[in-house]
């Protein structure tokens, strides 16, 4: 039963997800990072869980309270695309371990982008400079990976 009504409360959020136009979402998650909104995977700002995936969730303009990092890939809501497709507002996903916002690259030849992030306790909600496809992280493999209904507006 509990498997049962899972599955209904996802097919519930992939219903009532909607369209956004990129030039919103970096503005949206400068939101948090201007307040420091402080990361804990059992906390909320604004409806959506304070960690990695809430926040791309609320930048997202998602159902609150935000998919997981494992929802973004196994319900469709990112689709993989290449280094060369990416723009701000897509993603660099590591499914069951991290996600964070692609804000743009810092160098012409690609090596390093500005990515906004809620990582850890201690800093919040942040932009970073990252190497692609993302810093040492254990045990994860990160993707560029763009929102279902994103619109170019």
């Amino acid at each position: 039963m509990r498997v049962l009504l899972a599955v209904v409360a996802a097919l519930a959020l992939i219903g009532s997800a909607q369209a956004i136009c990129r030039s919103a979402i970096l503005p949206r998650a400068k939101v948090w990072i201007a307040n420091h909104v402080p990361y804990s995977q059992t906390g909320s700002y604004q409806g959506y869980r304070t960690d990695c995936s809430g926040y791309v969730s609320m930048s997202w303009e998602c159902p609150q309270p935000g998919y997981d990092t494992l929802e973004f890939q196994s319900l469709g809501i990112a689709h993989q695309i290449t280094k060369d497709q990416l723009l701000p507002g897509d993603v660099m996903l590591a499914p069951g371990h991290h996600i964070c916002l692609f804000a743009g690259w810092t160098d012409a030849s690609k090596t390093q982008y500005t990515a906004y992030e809620e990582y850890d306790t201690a800093e919040g909600t942040i932009s970073k400079i990252h190497p692609y496809p993302y810093s040492s992280y254990p045990g994860a493999t990160f993707y560029p990976a763009r929102f279902k209904d994103l619109q170019e507006c």
